[in-house]
């Protein structure tokens, strides 16, 4: 036995070119993949510095200081950055706060004890400031700014805080903005009490909250001005807060540690506080005590005194401003404030963990890559959760969390996708080489030129598509299963094709080309290309993992070029010209008209009157410069009544070609209704009026649709 041995020379230049090939598709495919990794982590990194970045300037970038662009990320970012400041406070207990309590001067002891809501009697300031001294409380606190002296009774005012020791009193902040000549200026003006009182306080400072955001929420705690500071930071550093009384120490930047939500601190009202035996003996012994303003009836007029809170977020309510500047002094006085993580430190966390994701996710499964966000998306909440509870700190974690993961994941996943639909295109091509697998059985006895080329014959050609099955092929990840589908799918199909005397082209993926009239001639192809089609689309109907699976069929009638569209070396039957291109327009426009079977003009006009069918109107498909009259294939006209809404729908058709946008509109409308809530094509026209109504019908309208998507 003698064997023969080849050289690498001597391999045939086909499978030369075939290796050759395969080996280029793979290196331009880790190519691909190797850009998309690259791009996706510049893209992730990039975006994610941005929004961290311009967050850290939250209420600097307004109109007219920067451009609209920059505003709109800086709005973006703020919001990410306040929620992931608000976020974590609604997931944890309320923490108990002992050894504080307020006092509200609220509209029901205003009616009670005669008072205008906005100008109190001092004497009952004083009554209440000796029954605090009695009892024995830690501190008094007015949220009340007394600018303006009452001679009366201030006397006795001023004399009741000295006796107190531990008085404070609040003055006002007056705040205008100067934004002439494109500069951005700030002018704060400090209004102190009246001087009698400053001097018998304890303390006295402003009572404001700076700055408040757009959202009317207070979460940076706000100390005072340069030269005077905040009464709240007074009272703290009185009562032994571990501060610095310095400008440079008030500076430094603090949050608000809420202890829980609105009402959660001890209160009782003003009137009760202020009467007899309407408290428990020693409710106020040892207490911090502040007083401060509480609106409850609408119909008074009273200053509102109200802001936003964290737990706002799921319906609580807004928190009195009272609450706010005691949350304020409880920070100070425990030292338990929250601060963000500094700028270099945040941004470098956003920039790292953009280049991981960017970069990884594309290199994985989509199912891998999803599971990979999701435990990124957890592990970065659970560190916001831990820094917040445990280091007192907090970072914008809702920009990893909700955009750079998401868009990672996107990214991934599509530029996956877009990588491996190029290399399912790649070997549809090449394995349709293979698929004409009826050819050879119809031209066996007939006199057939195998040479290059072809002749031009009048063909009817069908297109089918099966809707919906590349989604369900990817997240089915069952190649088997698949295959289970599309061999049922194509068994149905190629069946009811056959069996009316049809040719198969061709099969891409879950697509079927299929020709009646060539290779051999057939005086009735149009007739049997309709009643295959018709067949084809009432046995297709398949389920899989409960959703139907419906086939989608384009229909026309046209001169093709039909033969040997291969080589000298490869044998392949096909048919080309503009109608193949036609039919597969055809195919595609039901989804656009919600219909299952749509035939030409050209193919209507050979059909007589067998079938019953519906005009949908007239259309400019894209890649076509004349338009054509579409017609939906209802069935057979022996076995379907004639419905009356097919008039309805006429009536309409007709309205919207003479450009008569109400008219058509109440048919469309009409013909949904008769057909129990829903029809594609009525759908399809009420959002075409709709557009014209809203840029209006054009000179020489004709009822044209024109399609600029295939």
């Amino acid at each position: 036995m003698t064997e023969v041995f080849q050289e690498p020379s001597q391999v045939p230049a086909p499978a030369q070119h075939a290796d050759t090939a395969r080996l280029r598709r793979r290196a331009l495919r880790r190519v691909l993949k190797f850009a998309a990794s690259v791009l996706g982590a510049v893209i992730v990194a990039a975006l994610g510095w941005v929004l961290v970045r311009m967050s850290f300037r939250l209420g600097e970038v307004e109109p007219p200081y920067v451009s609209p662009a920059e505003y709109v990320v800086a709005s973006f970012a703020t919001r990410l950055a306040r929620l992931s400041y608000d976020l974590p406070f609604t997931f944890r207990p309320p923490i108990e706060t002992p050894g504080v309590c307020i006092i509200y001067l609220d509209e029901n002891s205003a009616r009670e004890l005669g008072q205008n809501p906005n100008s109190w009697d001092r004497a009952l300031h004083t009554r209440l400031i000796r029954r605090l001294t009695r009892e024995g409380a830690r501190a008094v606190i007015f949220d009340i700014v007394f600018a303006d002296p009452m001679p009366a009774a201030d006397g006795e005012f001023a004399q009741a805080m000295r006796e107190n020791g531990s008085t404070f009193i609040s003055g006002a902040l007056h705040v205008t903005r100067d934004s002439g000549g494109g500069q951005r200026g700030i002018t704060e003006v400090a209004q102190p009490p009246t001087p009698a009182l400053r001097a018998a306080a304890a303390g006295w400072g402003l009572a404001a909250f700076r700055p408040v955001d757009e959202d009317y929420g207070v979460r940076r705690i706000y100390t005072g001005t340069e030269t005077v500071p905040t009464a709240i930071w007074r009272a703290a550093v009185r009562l032994g807060a571990p501060l610095e009384d310095t400008p440079e120490a008030r500076a430094e930047p603090r949050w608000m540690n809420y202890y829980g939500p609105p009402r959660s601190f001890p209160s009782v009202s003003y009137e009760r506080a202020l009467a007899e035996g309407q408290v428990s003996a020693g409710f106020f012994k040892d207490q911090i005590v502040i007083l401060g303003s509480r609106s409850t009836l609408s119909e008074l007029t009273f200053a509102k005194d109200e802001f936003r809170n964290p737990y706002t977020l799921f319906g609580a309510e807004f928190s009195d401003g009272v609450e706010v500047h005691l949350t304020t002094l409880l920070n100070l006085i425990r030292g338990d404030f929250l601060r963000r993580i500094k700028p270099d430190i945040e941004l470098r966390f956003a920039l790292i963990i953009g280049i991981l994701l960017g970069a990884v996710l594309p290199l994985l499964r989509p199912h891998v890559a999803a599971v990979a966000a999701f435990l990124v998306i957890f592990l970065v909440v659970v560190a916001a959760r831990w820094g917040m509870e445990e280091r007192r700190i907090w970072f914008a974690w809702c920009i990893p969390a909700l955009v750079q993961t998401p868009l990672a994941l996107a990214w991934g996943v599509g530029t996956r996708y877009l990588i491996e639909e190029r290399r399912r295109k790649a070997l549809r091509d090449a394995f349709g080489h293979y698929l004409s697998p009826q050819v050879a059985d119809r031209i066996a006895d007939a006199e057939f030129d195998l040479s290059p080329g072809g002749t031009v014959v009048e063909a009817s050609l069908l297109m089918t598509d099966l809707e919906g099955f590349t989604p369900l092929a990817e997240r089915l990840h069952d190649p088997e299963l698949v295959s289970r589908v599309l061999t049922r799918y194509f068994s149905l199909t190629n069946a009811h094709i056959l069996e009316n005397d049809g040719t198969i082209i061709n099969f891409v993926g879950d697509a079927v080309f299929a020709v009646w009239g060539a290779p051999l001639p057939d005086p009735d192809h149009a007739r049997k290309a309709t009643l295959a089609a018709w067949r084809l689309h009432q046995a297709s109907h398949i389920e899989v993992e409960g959703r139907p699976l419906r086939t989608r069929v384009g229909l026309h009638t046209g001169r093709v070029l039909a033969g040997n569209i291969g080589s000298a070396e490869r044998f392949d039957y096909s048919v080309i010209g503009d109608a193949v291109n036609f039919a597969s327009r055809l195919e595609g426009l039901n989804k656009y008209l919600g219909t299952d079977i749509l035939l030409s003009d050209a193919m209507l006009a050979k059909l007589g009157g067998e079938f019953l069918t519906r005009t949908l109107g007239e259309f400019r498909v894209a890649g076509k410069s004349e338009s054509h009259v579409i017609h939906e294939l209802l069935g057979p006209a022996e076995t379907i009544p004639r419905p009356a809404w097919l008039d309805t729908f006429a009536r309409g058709l007709d309205a919207f070609r003479r450009g008569s946008l109400h008219e058509a509109h109440t048919a469309m409308r009409e013909t949904i209704a008769l057909r129990g809530g829903k029809d594609g094509p009525s759908e399809f026209y009420r959002t075409e009026i709709a557009t014209l109504r809203a840029k209006g019908v054009p000179p020489g309208w004709n009822g044209v649709v024109e399609l600029t998507a295939k």
